[in-house]
């Protein structure tokens, strides 16, 4: 399966998941087992299953609409899977042999259509979201380590270990922080800041960082995005602005909010948001132009960070041992 293949199948799931009744369950990428051969399991894009019925989804995303051809092989999947519904989703559409065959035999059809700059004025329901991040500037962070590892780290040592993306290192350190500020609704919007947490099992080069003090100007930064594309979704014949599914696609790579008549769906996938240097994602703002029930949210992928290092310094401390005091210790 193509990356392309499997955002088309997610999006799916996701319009599924907002539009079905309530207590369905939505599978994606399910495997059945033959009903002639059990031990033989039988792939489906999305799995539908409510009061003991299966509804299968089968996806297509070609650039050619879909003939009788596929329609064919769905009438005989839902006769081998004994399933009760099946419907098929094309984002190329299908040709009229390919909706005479469906209407006949039962098959569901759904196809996905993307509106016009004049369409999407005539509907009107455009959202406003806001991307609020921490921003933090000027920079101290001090690494404190037991007395006995004097001397086994430098602050060379520090900085790789900061550096190493694949361990997501400073968007640790930076999510502590933004924990804490949040924890103090007084000072949110900026400030200086000047704490100090720990960290469960964090170690540079196997030794266990007791604590870190961290110090810097922060600030909250907001950032709008636009929808620059609205696809629909519905049955062939539906005509674009009466369709029950409508998705916005934002301009920040998977990011997506699906409405269906009174709810809402978002999708977005951080690890595509190019955020601001030394800055922290927290939340997410959707202000819709009509009332809408919000479904949920659906993260798909932690946000990364890019820092600036020219923006931060770093020292090390240690522990001073409880035997260095000559007085008694309460």
């Amino acid at each position: 399966m193509t990356k392309a293949s499997e955002k088309f199948e997610r999006q799916i799931e996701r319009i599924h998941k907002l539009i079905e009744q309530p207590g369905s369950e939505i599978t994606w990428n399910d495997r059945l087992p033959d009903p002639d051969n059990p031990s033989q399991h039988r792939q489906i894009d999305i799995s539908i299953r409510r009061d003991n019925k299966l509804t299968l989804v089968e996806c297509r995303l070609h650039k050619e609409k879909q003939d009788v051809k596929w329609i064919e092989e769905l009438i005989g999947r839902r006769l081998s899977l004994h399933a009760d519904a099946v419907i098929a989703v094309s984002a190329s559409g299908f040709t009229e042999g390919a909706i005479s065959k469906a209407k006949t035999f039962g098959i569901i059809l759904r196809d996905i259509l993307s509106l016009t700059e004049e369409e999407i004025s005539k509907w009107g329901c455009r959202s406003r979201v806001t991307l609020i991040y921490y921003e933090f500037t000027n920079i101290e962070l001090a690494f404190v380590f037991e007395h006995e590892n004097i001397g086994q780290i430098t602050t060379n040592d520090i900085e790789h270990f900061l550096r190493n993306r694949s361990h997501n290192n400073m968007m640790r350190i930076m999510t502590s922080v933004a924990n804490i500020i949040d924890k103090n609704k007084h000072h949110r919007d900026m400030g200086d800041i000047r704490t100090r947490f720990s960290i469960e099992n964090l170690t540079v080069r196997e030794k266990k960082v007791i604590e870190i003090c961290f110090v810097a100007h922060f600030r909250t930064v907001k950032q709008e995005i636009f929808t620059p594309s609205v696809v629909v979704y519905d049955a062939p014949n539906v005509d674009a602005l009466k369709r029950n599914v409508f998705i916005e696609v934002m301009e920040l790579g998977d990011f997506e909010i699906t409405h269906s008549i009174n709810k809402a769906y978002a999708a977005i996938d951080l690890t595509q948001m190019k955020t601001p240097p030394n800055c922290i994602f927290r939340e997410v703002l959707l202000k819709f132009s009509k009332p809408l029930l919000m479904d949920r949210i659906g993260l798909l992928g932690p946000p990364n960070i890019e820092t600036d290092f020219s923006n931060v310094r770093v020292r090390i401390g240690f522990a001073i041992p409880r035997s260095a005091f000559k007085f008694p210790l309460i």
